[in-house]
């Protein structure tokens, strides 16, 4: 009988010791996460990372690694927080970089974060500009062109945005630096050119300039200051009701917000800054942007509130603000919420 109750407790042992080993670690489920903004850097310059997770790694086992010939290679060690931002080196080379957070969450189980690929970019570039952003019908525009170098015979141009096609307008000597003039035509609106180029058989574009034809209507400066102090106040008493920190102004984000929202009311058309990230004061770990137009002052945020992304930044983890508001020819107010964390 004996022997019958010690071989009984003896597998009774082996079960629980069965059942005490067969879960996987808690950390386990811990999770980390990489971005890179912008993820596209022209060669030589810089991009902002972000780190986050869901735990404090473990001291001296927190990484940022690069993907190198088919391996992961730490690239920086990080300290053992759970957010943490900071530039990173784009190099020289053109092509793409793969990185991705390596964490140890216990002595033996690493947690990986998703792979981010940055894009270096070609360091050749072309820039338009003018010296002329509002003409009178009739009139001629000034512009222009430069590149860092020199472009393909024949493959310099300058493009005019239309509907939603770029069109060539003219084609420019393959001269580095060139100036040259353009009829402003007779129709009121904004004309918005591009010059582009080739090097080597690439393709290398510069950025808009914007010409307004005519004199639209422009909301008097008292209307714009009460419009901003309504938006900021709104949007710092949508996150009191989270329990979150007031977002102060910031006089350098401010300039890109009323920019865009300027840009926005001269095209009357609603649409994203593609440029803001570069544009905004350096130095930020976070970035994001809100547009809309037609609706009242007192409504606007109401409306951002409403709807899920823009809420979401409304609500983000951001410490600064900048807001433009702008009314077109149209008469209807569009507006620019940027945001960034320094």
């Amino acid at each position: 009988m004996r022997k019958l109750l010690s071989g009984l407790v003896l597998s009774l042992a082996l079960v629980t010791g069965v059942l005490l080993v067969a879960p996987p670690p808690a950390t386990a489920a811990a999770t980390t996460t990489l971005t890179l903004s912008p993820t596209s850097v022209v060669a030589g310059g810089t991009t902002a990372v972000a780190v986050r997770s869901s735990f404090t790694p473990l001291a001296g086992d927190f990484r940022l690694q690069e993907l190198r010939a088919g391996r992961w290679v730490s690239a920086r060690e990080l300290p053992s927080y759970r957010n943490y931002g900071f530039e990173l080196a784009a190099g020289s080379t053109p092509g793409t970089r793969t990185f991705r957070v390596a964490a140890k969450a216990d002595s033996r189980t690493w947690v990986h974060s998703r792979a981010v690929t940055l894009t270096v970019r070609s360091a050749t570039s072309t820039a338009l500009t003018t010296t002329t952003p509002q003409v009178a019908r009739g009139g001629t525009v000034q512009l222009a062109a430069r590149s860092t170098f020199l472009p393909d015979a024949g493959s310099f141009k300058l493009q005019e945005k239309r509907g939603s096609t770029w069109a060539t307008v003219a084609s420019l000597p393959s001269y580095k630096n060139y100036g040259f003039t353009h009829p402003a035509g007779d129709t009121d609106g904004v004309r918005t050119f591009r010059t582009v180029a080739t090097a080597g058989g690439t393709w290398v574009g510069s950025s808009w300039v914007s010409v307004t034809v005519g004199t639209p209507a422009t909301p008097p400066s008292d209307e714009i200051a009460a419009a901003r102090d309504r938006i900021v106040a709104d949007t710092n008493a949508a996150r009191a009701r989270q329990g979150l920190p007031a977002l102060a102004q910031l006089s350098g984000i401010t300039t890109v917000a009323q920019g865009w929202a300027e840009t926005m009311a001269a095209n009357r058309r609603m649409e994203h800054n593609p440029s803001y990230a570069s544009q905004m004061p350096r130095g930020w770990t976070r970035a994001a942007e809100n547009v809309a137009y037609g609706y009242g002052v007192s409504a606007v945020v109401a409306a951002w509130m409403d709807s899920p992304g823009h809420r979401a930044n409304i609500l983000g983890d951001f410490t600064h603000i900048g807001v433009g508001v702008a009314r077109g020819s149209d008469g209807r107010l569009y507006y620019v919420q940027n945001f960034g964390r320094y």
